[in-house]
This record gives C-alpha cells, structure tokens and sequence, in this order.
C-alpha cells in the first residue's frame, strides 16, 4: 500500500471525527498496487447510516479535513451506508482485487 503510516493515522483520525468510530475505511485503486506510481487516494467508507444529505456534508467535510492533514492530493471518497454495505466489496485495477483496509 502506498500511504505511509502518518497519512494512514490521518485518514483514519479524520474519518472518525467526522463520521464516527462506527466508520470502516478502505484504500482502493491504484494506491493498493506497490509497483504502480502516483494515483489519487481513493477511499471506500462504510459503517454508519446518514441521511443523503448528511452523506453530502460529511464527504464534503472529511474531504476538507484531508486536505488540510495530507496536503494537496486528489482524493476521492466513495461512502456508503451501513444499510448498503457490500454494494461495492472491492475495486478492480488490472484485472486484480485491490483494497486494503485502513481501520
């Protein structure tokens, strides 16, 4: 996985600050593949259940938080209620399964 361990932390610590120890983080995409270089960070969050509008606030909110802890990168937040759990299990890169969970 291509994060170090003080940008893990900070997603970690900023997700649940924002939605509750409730939430579930994992990295996807390209992030995952130790032998890619560069890509966005795209995270994948479960475990609470928010209205559509409170999910907007949130992604919003967490996305702000993010960047102000890991600097300016592109992130992409992919949020589903814990009602909806296991719609996305994973992302495919390449033709492999590649998340990773953070916390």
């Amino acid at each position: 996985m291509r994060l170090s361990a003080t940008q893990i932390h900070a997603i970690k610590t900023e997700a649940h600050a924002v939605l509750g120890e409730g939430a579930q983080v994992s990295l996807f995409g390209s992030r995952v593949d130790d032998t890619r270089r560069g890509g966005d960070i795209d995270l994948y969050i479960t475990g609470t259940s928010l209205s559509m509008d409170a999910q907007l606030d949130a992604k919003l909110d967490l996305l702000i938080k993010l960047k102000q802890a890991l600097g300016e990168q592109r992130i992409d937040i992919v949020y589903v209620s814990s009602s909806r759990a296991g719609t996305l299990a994973y992302s495919t890169y390449g033709g492999a399964k590649c998340v990773a969970a953070l916390g």
